[in-house]
Order: C-alpha cells, then structure tokens, then sequence
C-alpha cells in the first residue's frame, strides 16, 4: 500500500483520485486543498493577483477554489489532440500526442459520454473536431467523480500550500498554512502538485524550482468576428450543439498559420432572453425577478425545449449567432512574477504581464480575410462585426499553456522528480486549438498506470 497526497482538488487532482482509486483501491489518498465544499474566487479566498500592462483576466475570473476548484464553473470542454493538430510538432509534442490517442477513450468513459466522431478535412489545412460540453451538473470533477465518497481518500481543508521541499529529485515534503498556522507536511510515497497553472506555478517559484523573477507563458485571445444569419451551417461544417445526457456534442473549425494554432466556435444565443436569465440564474445571483423573467418568456422556453428534450438539439435564437476567432498568442507575450503584495496568507501574490504585439494582431486581422473568403465561397449569409481589429479591443481566454513545458520528451517531464508529478494545462507546449484542460488528462493516465512504482 502506497501513501498519496494530492495537492489540490481541481480537474487534476480529482482525475488523479478517481484513476488511482479505480486501479489501487488500497491505496492511502490525502487530499490537500486551500478552501472547502463552497466554490470560492480568488478575491474570496484572500488570494492576491496583479495585472501588469494590458488586461487579464484569466485570475480574477477564471481562479476558484475548492472542492473541484475551476470545474465547477468551467465551461466543461472535453477535448483532446490527433496528429491533425500541429504540422511540426516537437518530440515532446508528438509524444503528448500519441498519450493523447491511447488514453482518450478512457477520458470520455470517465466524464460518461461517448466521442467516435471523425474529424474530417475541409481545406486549406483546416479541419473539424468534435467534443463534449459537458453539462452544468456534471462539471464539478470532484462531484462527479464522486470523490468525497471514496472510503480511502482523507480531506484536508484549509490547507493553503505554499511551497514544496526536494533534494535534487526527490521531494522531501511540503508546507503549508493551516489556520494562519506554518505546518510541515511529509511522509508520503508520492505527490501530485495539481493547485492550477498559476497558482501551482507560483508553489515552484516559491520552492526555487521555477525562476521567481519571470516565467513566461501564453493563451488565446478570442474575438467575435463574424454574425451569421440564417442557420447554423457554414459549408461543409454544421456547428449546431447536438444533445447527449444533457451534454453538449460540438464542433469546431481548426487550423494553423506561421506554426500559431487558431479556431473558429459558435456562440449561440447571446441575445437570448431566456438564456441570459438562465445562465445569470445557474451562475449569478439568484432572485424571484429572474424566475419571473423566465417564465415570462415561455413561447421561447417552449422552443428551446422541444429542441432540446425532443429532438435532441440546441435552439439557436433568431436563427443567428457569432462565430469567434480564437487565435494562440505567442508564448513570448505572457509573463509571470511574484508580486510584492502579499495575500491575506501572508504569500506573495502573482503579477502578470499579458500582451498582444503587432506581429500576433497582423496574424489576427489576416485570418479573419481568409476565412471571410471561405464564407463568399459556400455562400453564407453573414455580417462582419469590425474590419480590423487592434490589440487593446481582444478578449483572453483561460487556457494557459506553455508555462512548465520545456521539456525534451515525456520521459524527461515524468522524470522530473522521482515521486512527484506537476500537472496542470500548462506543462503542454502548446494548446492548438482546442480548450486543452482535458489534453493533459493522458498524462496522469500514463504516470498513474505505468509510472507509480
């Protein structure tokens, strides 16, 4: 019987806890995490973030704390790589790639849903990707993967981990603070360092493990680019959500230009009265006056549920919707430092520099002509939102990636340390064009399985 502890009960740690259970029920699990059962921001847990430059706010609003962390707000995409994904991939990428087709059938039986859809070329390089969206009570991992339940796993609450000890390869230990209390923590056969990718980053540079005075990073930016009119089909592509066990199936146009992934996805329904009500229900405050304004719209409720339990489709408002851009930044326009304020902890926080440069706008602007070519081509009735667009108007997504992925091959990232594995989104080189939390799943597949000595 072997001793594990599991810092954080994100999408990682709780994956980790649902492999490890599955295949060494015996094993003695502990479960470190910084807040409890109730789903906090950073703000609300006493985290601290700084925003250096242009805006960010993959910190502020895409950071929770808890009990599932993150996934119990996430928008659930479950999606992973195929050699369709990058045309020159380094070894270390190829080798992501390949753990990604061995274990990604085991990934989509976890979350309960079935995924043999074919991804099809459609030209120029670019092709189709089918994932699950997985559905509002399914995205808390913790919950779904039943983890509180698991006879051998133990909880530790208020276990704010701030930063790890190892000699050479070998980690030694942990500290945390508990009750505004230092405590050393050891003992453990292996560790599984799983607090997000920035704040797990922020445990290494804390521990000397990674630089304290700048690592660097990127993610996407994404743009509503184009508002399409009349049905959901652009060419050859139908992006219409299709519905399985209240999940959605979607789909999403990718490709690649200079070795910089992008990709194309719907947005249904922004201006739907009946969906705004819902979703500030499900995710905002909830109030007898939102009710109210939900069931004042019955005619497209009516419509939205017929579509929805009947035909096992979304309903698309107006018959109209966005297409968005979603383009890689360049690894070089993300940084990340300690900050010198401290939290309420007493930790130094983060500060972060995110950018967009000229050369990745250039790009942007030149995507958005191309693939507004495409849409002449298969006659789409559309409208194009702005002619060009400039690097202060771009929104941030929350896929981090590029942040511990210097690696030379697998081998070298599993061998990192001896007994401890660091997962998070960003030990992936690159996130392509794909919301890529789930194409790090295979690594702990791979690292549990046949790693754990």
């Amino acid at each position: 019987m072997k001793k594990i502890a599991i810092i954080g009960s994100g999408a990682y740690g709780s994956y980790a806890v649902s492999l490890i259970n599955e295949l060494h029920p015996d094993w003695d699990i502990h479960i470190y995490d910084v807040g409890d059962e109730e789903i906090k921001d950073q703000d609300t847990m006493g985290l601290y973030s700084e925003v250096v430059g242009s805006p960010y706010e993959a910190l502020t609003k895409g950071r929770y704390f808890g009990y599932g962390g993150a996934t119990a707000k996430w928008g659930g995409q479950i999606l992973t790589f195929s050699d369709n994904d990058f045309k020159n991939p380094n070894r270390y990428q190829k080798e992501i790639i390949e753990l990604n087709k061995k274990y990604k059938q085991n990934i989509f039986k976890k979350v309960g849903i079935e995924n043999n859809y074919p991804e099809q070329q459609i030209g120029d390089g670019m092709f189709t990707k089918t994932g699950v969206w997985l559905d509002y009570f399914s995205r808390n991992l913790f919950k779904k993967f039943n983890v509180a339940s698991c006879k051998n796993v133990t909880l530790h609450p208020h276990h704010r981990v701030s930063r790890v000890f190892f000699d050479e390869k070998h980690i030694t230990g942990f500290e945390a603070i508990h009750d505004f209390k230092t405590v050393k923590i050891d003992g453990y056969d292996y560790y599984f360092l799983a607090t997000g990718a920035f704040e797990t980053s922020r445990i290494l540079m804390m521990s000397g493990i990674q630089d304290k005075t700048c690592v660097e990073f990127s993610d996407h930016i994404v743009k509503k680019v184009y508002r399409i009119k009349n049905g959901t089909r652009v060419g050859p592509v139908d992006f219409r959500f299709l519905i399985k066990k209240f999940s959605f199936i979607t789909t999403r146009i990718i490709g690649e230009k200079d070795e910089t992934s992008f990709f194309l996805y719907p947005v249904f329904n922004a201006e739907f009265p009946f969906f705004k009500n819902l979703k500030q229900f499900l995710f905002g405050k909830k109030s007898f006056a939102i009710v109210g304004a939900i069931l004042k719209d019955i005619p497209s409720c009516m419509a939205f549920a017929w579509q929805f339990f009947i035909r096992h489709k979304l309903y698309v408002y107006k018959n109209e919707w966005y297409l968005c851009l979603h383009l890689e930044n360049q690894k070089g326009n993300g940084k990340m430092m300690l900050s010198q304020m401290l939290d309420k902890f007493g930790q130094p926080g983060l500060a972060i520099d995110f950018h967009i440069d000229k050369e990745t706008e250039e790009r942007f602007n030149q995507l958005s002509d191309d693939f507004e070519n495409h849409l002449k081509k298969w006659g789409v009735n559309y409208e194009r939102l702005q002619e060009k667009v400039h690097t202060e108007k771009f929104e941030d997504e929350y896929h981090p990636f590029g942040i511990y992925s210097d690696f030379i091959s697998v081998d070298e990232y599993f061998n990192r340390f001896d007994n401890m594995i660091v997962i998070h989104s960003g030990v992936l080189p690159r996130a392509g064009g794909i919301n890529s939390t789930a194409a790090a799943f295979p690594l702990l597949e791979e690292f549990i399985r046949n790693r754990m000595v």
